[in-house]
């Protein structure tokens, strides 16, 4: 069957498992090492989304050099020296961005309204991403890792799926208009059965009713990771971050929960 005549759901479906299985196994099996570049390619990918965006093409050679150097390096930094190399490359991008201004076009206010959304960039994406890889020097880093994912995906997927068979109120329709607050809670639900059972199964030493606050608080921080991506895109009059991902849209829209969700992570664990 041709790509193109399968509906948008299995088309979802397809890339999902495309993406899960690879992802999944380096997270299980793969060197700490191959977490740090698998998070700086996704860093750049989700960054392209967002400069197509924001920046409509307006940024000059240096700045666009700037921006994705920055957030290539932040997860490699992350790696080699934990939360000091994160937030010294942080620091180190906007001391960049601050001289270049100051050097080339002091006057320029445009130009510093482009480095805000650069650095806002950085924060968004490379430095919310980096977080995995702070996750990955705790105890028992691997199931950690899958259960953010697990109860994340179970909200995604309970959202998606109690929306549209039982949706009938909106959410936040100025935001994001297809969500639903039938579709809200049911991704709740979802991610506290996944938290749940998970913690029951994997995560020992660990209290029940700790891992379902911790579920609790994660379902309602990817949710809003979820309109804030939303936000971004209805500002900017686009429906998807990219068409780079069929069925799901671009890189960004698939990280919008998740970015919000591991640092939340990090502070429990650490």
């Amino acid at each position: 069957m041709n790509w193109k005549e399968l509906s948008s759901h299995q088309q979802r479906l397809i890339t999902g498992l495309c993406l899960a299985i690879p992802i999944f196994g380096l997270i299980g099996l793969g060197p700490f090492w191959s977490w740090a570049i698998l998070v700086s390619l996704v860093s750049v990918l989700a960054q392209w989304e967002f400069e197509t965006l924001m920046f409509a093409g307006e940024a000059r050679v240096w700045d666009r050099a700037l921006y994705y150097s920055i957030g290539f390096c932040m997860p490699g930094a992350t790696f080699l020296a934990s939360a000091w190399g994160l937030h010294a490359c942080l620091v180190l991008g906007l001391f960049l961005g601050l001289l270049g201004r100051l050097l080339t076009s002091p006057n320029d206010l445009p130009g510093f309204t482009r480095l805000a959304h650069t650095v806002f960039a950085w924060l968004y994406i490379p430095y919310l991403l980096s977080y995995a890889l702070l996750i990955g020097g705790v105890e028992e880093a691997r199931a950690w890792v899958f259960f953010l994912l697990f109860v994340t995906m179970a909200g995604d997927a309970g959202a998606y799926y109690c929306g549209r068979n039982f949706g009938s109120r909106k959410l936040y329709e100025q935001v994001s208009p297809k969500k639903t607050v039938e579709g809200s809670i049911g991704g709740f639900l979802c991610s506290m059965v996944v938290g749940a059972l998970y913690g029951a199964l994997v995560i020992h030493g660990m209290p029940l009713a700790k891992i379902l606050l911790l579920s609790a608080v994660l379902s309602l921080v990817g949710q809003f990771g979820d309109l804030f991506e939303s936000m971004i895109k209805r500002m900017t009059g686009k429906k998807d971050s990219s068409l780079i991902l069929p069925g799901h849209g671009g890189m960004l829209d698939r990280l919008d929960s998740l970015l919000f969700v591991l640092p939340v992570v990090w502070f429990f664990v650490s």
